[in-house]
């Protein structure tokens, strides 16, 4: 749904993103939101510069519901793990110079 980004679920949420030792940026999202191609233009750049060093997940709100499980009410929304913590997160959609810097800090550059 978001090139680039694999699907997670409520099943395997835990295991890809919270257990993972590779830090993850999961967007919450409504597949018929028309905000997801602004999403996908804007994480394009990101995804092909770290996509070996960051998993990238998108999550189906209509399908599942861990998105409860972190408060969020407000969709698309882009939330930055790493070491089963949440280190960030974007409810609305954000500039390229927000996620630079939530992805810098997954990444531990510039800290």
């Amino acid at each position: 749904m978001i090139r680039g980004f694999e699907e997670v679920s409520d099943r395997d949420f835990y295991e890809k993103v919270m257990a993972s030792e590779t830090p993850s940026v999961v967007i919450f999202t409504d597949p018929a939101n028309e905000n997801n191609k602004k999403l996908e233009a804007l994480f394009e750049p990101f995804v092909k510069e770290h996509g070996g060093e960051i998993n990238f997940f998108f999550l189906d709100v209509t399908r599942n519901t861990s998105f409860e499980d972190f408060g969020l009410f407000n969709f698309p929304a882009v939330l930055y793990f790493r070491d089963t913590m949440e280190l960030d997160r974007h409810d609305f959609i954000p500039n390229s110079e927000l996620v630079e810097s939530a992805i810098a800090r997954l990444l531990r550059k510039g800290i």
